[in-house]
């Protein structure tokens, strides 16, 4: 910041959020206008990669390119760095509305490369060491890369098992890789408490960080195994062996004394990613709708909740993370509603189209709001900085 004038580029999320919050509601628009006669093509793929490849993307190359330079103390991104990530994530967003998924996954594959590079520039410049459990970002990062690359390559063989690998690599470990990750980062910032694993600064790895990343990496190892074992059976094993490594690495990792309101979202949000997973496993006949309480209730109720820790804290309104939040209050409860109705789509036939519309529009009210009350602040700088 310089002169009271914003650099977009030193503070991606500015850019990346808004961005990110209107591919999701237009991902989600989707079936209300599939239902009511307005869209002819049954939305299905362009839903799910919008609000993966769009929404959740955007969100956590904000998240990652805003932070990682200030984790690694190095400098920050160039306008000719975001230029090209923006348009390599725009592109693929319209190329799914015009049915060219397989051109848009290769576009999101070669966004998602140029992500790495230049994280890994930045990686390779530090003056201080990332978080150990930042192996799991990077892990959740190649997951989308390789499931994209599987479904651009067999994207006329949607029930091969080599489609449905990739189909879990990007739609679940691109998204909850980064989340285990970032969570024992930054719930301590959001309870207002120090780490109590913090390692020294160091440009060199400290003492202690290769085993606790290889502990976080073999989580995530893990994770992919029960993903691909899952394309060649169906034993709900898998989905047990998911649960036990996310809920070991969260009762291990993660700090859970304290309290702060934005700090409890990202808890409950955080439960719910692990209650969803035995969900899963209980009642496999239900997997589309159990997915959704991942996605709705976990993923995307953790991304609005980051962000506003994000927004709000490049806005000089630091104050307010420990304060009960009314219009977040308000947008949880939309977004579980949301969560509930998409469940019991699947559990009655006979009302499915009401129930897949109503969780849509309960989702989009919990969005519209998040968006006037935190997206207002993504201009605003904070007068500190």
């Amino acid at each position: 910041m310089s002169n009271g004038r914003i650099d977009y580029y030193k503070e991606p999320f500015r850019l990346f959020f808004p961005i990110g919050a209107v591919l999701g509601g237009l991902g989600v628009s989707l079936w209300p206008l599939y239902y009511s006669g307005i869209l002819t093509t049954y939305p299905a793929i362009p839903h799910a990669r919008l609000m993966i490849e769009g929404f959740m993307a955007s969100f956590i190359i904000g998240f990652l390119g805003t932070a990682g330079p200030r984790i690694t103390s190095t400098f920050h991104f160039s306008p000719k760095e975001l230029f090209t990530l923006l348009t390599l994530l725009l592109l693929p967003a319209g190329l799914h509305f015009g049915e060219s998924h397989r051109l848009a996954d290769g576009l999101f594959v070669l966004c998602l490369l140029c992500f790495l590079f230049i994280i890994g520039r930045r990686f390779v410049a530090r003056r201080d060491s990332p978080p150990p459990n930042f192996a799991l970002v990077g892990m959740g990062l190649l997951n989308g890369v390789a499931g994209a690359i599987l479904l651009m390559i067999f994207e006329n063989q949607a029930y091969s098992k080599a489609y449905r690998i990739g189909l879990t690599f990007l739609e679940q470990g691109f998204v909850l890789l980064p989340i285990l990750g970032i969570a024992p980062f930054l719930l301590p910032r959001l309870l207002g408490s120090s780490p109590s694993n913090d390692l020294p600064e160091s440009r060199t790895l400290p003492p202690g960080w290769i085993p606790q990343a290889l502990f976080a990496a073999g989580v995530g190892i893990v994770i992919d195994l029960t993903f691909i074992n899952e394309a060649v059976t169906t034993n709900p094993i898998n989905g047990w062996i998911r649960f036990a490594a996310i809920a070991f690495y969260l009762i291990l990792k993660m700090p859970w004394r304290g309290s702060s309101f934005l700090g409890n979202c990202l808890r409950t949000g955080l439960v719910v990613i692990a209650t969803g997973v035995a969900v899963e496993a209980i009642w496999p006949q239900y997997r589309i709708g159990e997915l959704h309480l991942l996605f709705v209730s976990g993923f995307s109720f953790i991304v609005l909740t980051v962000a506003i820790r994000v927004v709000f804290g490049h806005s000089g309104n630091a104050h307010l993370f420990r304060k009960r939040m009314p219009f977040f209050v308000v947008v949880a409860v939309l977004v579980y509603v949301a969560t509930f109705s998409r469940y019991v789509a699947d559990l009655a036939p006979k009302a499915r189209t009401i129930h897949l519309v109503a969780a849509a529009i309960f989702w989009l009210a919990g969005l519209f709001i998040w968006m006037a009350k935190v997206l207002p602040k993504v201009s605003v700088q904070d007068s500190e900085e």
